[in-house]
């Protein structure tokens, strides 16, 4: 004879009862509960593991010079003074990244319609100018780029840059070189 409330399907013989008519495991827990107490367990790992900084990818010992230039189009009201030479550069996550060993500032060229001819032809800029900065830092040639300080430089990449006077979006990387490479 079944126990009251349990099936005889869920008695094993009548020694273990797992599941009872309510749908609780061993008359405790109701299945379902416990089915959406996993669900938020698991979704919020899973959250965690999205929103969770990553850790940023560990420079061994055998580190060489890396070069690179980077391209600031259109700075506006940019002079020589606000950046040079031996300034040290900054991702804007404030980590040192590098240092300054050149800085070349031209105007910035552009197209304009002129009325008179009816075409459009170029002129240089006269408050915008584009600035090319090259650093010198150390790092770690990778599979994928190049690791310097907390960050990976690859080719035609944008990054934020700044100095303790200067700073820029940069619009890519546009030249990159290893030391004895």
């Amino acid at each position: 004879m079944p126990l009251e409330g349990v099936s005889e399907f869920t008695t094993l013989g009548g020694l273990v009862q797992i599941i009872d008519n309510k749908y609780r495991l061993f008359g405790v827990v109701n299945l379902i509960d416990l089915v959406v107490v996993f669900a938020v367990l698991a979704g919020g790992f899973a959250v965690y593991r999205v929103l969770s900084p990553t850790t940023p990818i560990a420079v061994t010992k055998d580190t060489k010079a890396i070069t690179f230039t980077v391209f600031c189009p259109a700075a506006r009201n940019v002079d020589a003074s606000q950046i040079e030479v031996g300034d040290l550069i900054y991702k804007t996550t404030g980590k040192s990244i590098g240092k300054v060993t050149a800085v070349k500032i031209v105007p910035s060229p552009g197209d304009v319609w002129d009325p008179t001819t009816g075409k459009i032809v170029g002129y240089q800029s006269s408050f915008a100018t584009d600035v090319y900065i090259t650093v010198v830092a150390q790092g770690q040639p990778t599979s994928t780029g190049v690791t310097v300080g907390d960050i990976q430089l690859h080719g035609n990449q944008p990054m934020p840059i700044m100095t303790s006077t200067f700073q820029c979006d940069t619009a890519n990387i546009a030249d990159l070189k290893i030391a004895g490479e």
